[in-house]
């Protein structure tokens, strides 16, 4: 038991102290961006399997989140469409959770190199998610590209 709490306790601390979860971009000879695999690709796969978890219980919260703060839903169709919406973002996330697990066990025995879990899996979160079947969020757009050029 002892020697399990050791383990926990040191693949936490990696896990943590782990660079960001994606490829790194670089510039190649042709001057185009490309994404190249970096030995911090390795944590990809572990980083997804430990945010997986959570991912349901982000989602619920993000999905009564977004019907909170729905005004065209006010006052009456809250009590409905509120609820399901909260419920539905929870089952959903319980889909994805199991994704994420899926494709972070492909990037843990792959090293990374392929990038199969999402971008988002990666990032160590516990912020309310709302699942984009509840609300297309919109893509952020950049003044750079991914290797800090301006576009």
């Amino acid at each position: 038991m002892r020697r399990l709490r050791h383990t926990l306790l040191i693949a936490a601390v990696l896990i943590a102290h782990a660079a960001a979860g994606h490829a790194a971009w670089v510039v190649d000879a042709d001057g185009a961006c490309v994404e190249r695999w970096a030995s911090s690709d390795m944590l990809r796969g572990p980083k997804a399997i430990a945010n997986a978890p959570l991912l349901p219980f982000r989602s619920l919260a993000g999905g009564a989140e977004y019907a909170w703060n729905t005004t065209e839903w006010w006052p009456y169709q809250i009590g409905i469409l509120g609820p399901a919406v909260t419920l539905f973002s929870g089952a959903f996330g319980v889909l994805e959770s199991a994704w994420w697990i899926g494709t972070g066990l492909a990037d843990t025995l792959t090293g990374g190199y392929f990038t199969l879990a999402p971008v988002a899996a990666t990032q160590l979160s516990i912020e309310p998610k709302v699942p984009t079947v509840v609300a297309d969020v919109p893509a952020k757009t950049a003044a750079e590209d991914p290797c800090g050029r301006p576009r």
